[in-house]
């Protein structure tokens, strides 16, 4: 090979690495009554929906952070073995969608908020996680979860909206909206 040719990435193989090291962490986690990986999988449907495609190296990163977006939130693996694993675009994805700590729900949403608005590929899955989960709220009449994400969605705007500039990301967000009316 010469210096020229690129390196040949086996996209289905790292996709599929990631989704097999998110499921066995997950282990036994239930997301409402339904293995966790049914939520891993409806948010990389949300992605792929958005014309999200496994061949594009950029877009690689995002499907990989989506299947692993909380591993390190919810799980034992930790920021280094991920970084090992998957390296660190795909860790600093994560790392900035995993909760901090706080008192309430509200305090380490607010902490979250700080955190994302400095990139721009966390929105983004973090876009697909909330569709996912309005839509999961949506199918089995969670109101009261919907209504939580309906207010919380005042509070992402906020740091969304000066910093959010990909088309990609500009057409979750208009989608979510409507989702939310």
């Amino acid at each position: 090979m010469t210096e020229k040719e690129p390196v040949k990435m086996d996209y289905k193989r790292l996709f599929n690495e990631a989704r097999e090291f998110a499921v066995k962490a997950h282990g036994d986690q239930k997301y409402g009554v339904s293995p966790y990986e049914i939520h891993l999988g409806n948010v990389i449907s949300v992605l792929m929906r958005f014309n999200v495609e496994l061949g594009n190296p950029y877009h690689l990163n995002l499907l990989i952070a989506a299947w692993l977006h909380d591993v390190l939130e919810d799980t034992a693996v930790t920021k280094a073995e991920l970084e090992e694993k998957f390296g660190a675009v795909v860790t600093a994805i994560v790392y900035t969608l995993s909760d901090d700590q706080g008192a309430s729900r509200a305090e380490r949403k607010v902490n979250f908020y700080k955190k994302i608005a400095k990139n721009e590929d966390a929105i983004i899955v973090k876009l697909a996680d909330r569709i996912s989960n309005v839509e999961f709220s949506i199918i089995h009449g969670n109101e009261r979860k919907f209504e939580i994400y309906k207010v919380e969605q005042l509070k992402l705007e906020e740091v969304l909206i000066p910093v959010l500039k990909s088309p990609l990301g500009l057409e979750l967000l208009t989608y979510l909206r409507k989702l939310l009316k």
